[in-house]
């Protein structure tokens, strides 16, 4: 086969290219596997992964302290009589958490933890990073998505309003984003409510247990707090069955398998 000398520039040059990709590819796929934390996650080997991950939770979202009478408040949480829609009387709901079937669909198990908070609390970065997505959802707010740095964890916050961050926007944890819109008001006596969460990258992705990543500086006091919020909510309420301790795998979490959401 002959060639010009303007074929083999031209020849030359697709293999420059073919080799270009091909090293780009293995760089791509090297630099992707160094950046990602996503592994095969059950309940046996979901502690140690979170454990080992560079992403580390250092602020709740929202403020939760211990319950004030004089206020009926616990940090950003207030404390009401009324009864909730649905028969469901928690002022906060588990990662895992089996909610009822109900005329939205089936039963499902909770894959964000749940905290019921006044309308226009003001919604903190969980951790820091780069905001990746504002997506809006169904419920016509919004979810902020923060990623980390070498992390491919995906934390949440979702049923806000007026976002104070944007895509490509660079976040500290506990710098105001957003606040808690009114979605689902009208069952929680005017109260919103705020999801958290942790997905994690996969086909298709699934949320992990919260509270497993939560950083050093602020694991101790979160996870009493956590347990002081449930133990204060069902001595307002004058009911001990609202949770249930004995499934409690992490305060905060019933359980450490994946779930989809």
């Amino acid at each position: 086969m002959k060639y010009n000398n303007s074929g083999f520039a031209h020849l030359v040059l697709i293999m420059a290219v073919v080799v270009l990709a091909a090293v780009g590819g293995v760089g791509y796929m090297v630099l992707s596997k160094d950046s990602s934390e996503t592994k095969q996650v059950d309940s046996t080997n979901a502690a140690a992964v979170a454990q080992e991950s560079k992403a580390k939770i250092k602020n709740l979202g929202i403020n939760l302290g211990t319950y004030d009478p004089a206020t009926n408040m616990a940090g950003d949480i207030k404390f009401t009589k009324a009864n909730f829609a649905g028969g469901m009387q928690m002022i906060f709901f588990e990662y895992g958490y089996e909610v009822p079937a109900n005329s939205a669909g089936p039963a499902k198990r909770n894959p964000q933890p749940t905290f019921i908070v006044p309308l226009g609390t003001k919604v903190m970065s969980l951790v820091d990073g780069e905001v990746v997505d504002v997506p809006k959802l169904y419920s016509n707010d919004f979810s902020v998505h923060v990623q980390a740095p070498g992390s491919d964890l995906i934390f949440e916050t979702e049923h806000v309003i007026n976002a104070q961050v944007k895509k490509g926007d660079k976040v500290k944890a506990g710098q105001v984003i957003a606040e808690v819109s009114d979605y689902d008001a009208r069952n929680y006596d005017g109260l919103g409510l705020l999801e958290i969460g942790i997905l994690s990258p996969g086909n298709p992705p699934k949320h992990v247990c919260t509270f497993d990543y939560l950083d050093d500086s602020i694991k101790d006091d979160t996870l009493k707090n956590i347990t002081a919020l449930q133990k204060s909510w069902e001595e307002y309420r004058g009911d001990s069955t609202i949770y249930d301790e004995s499934k409690v795998v992490i305060p905060g979490c019933l359980s450490r398998d994946p779930v989809e959401g």
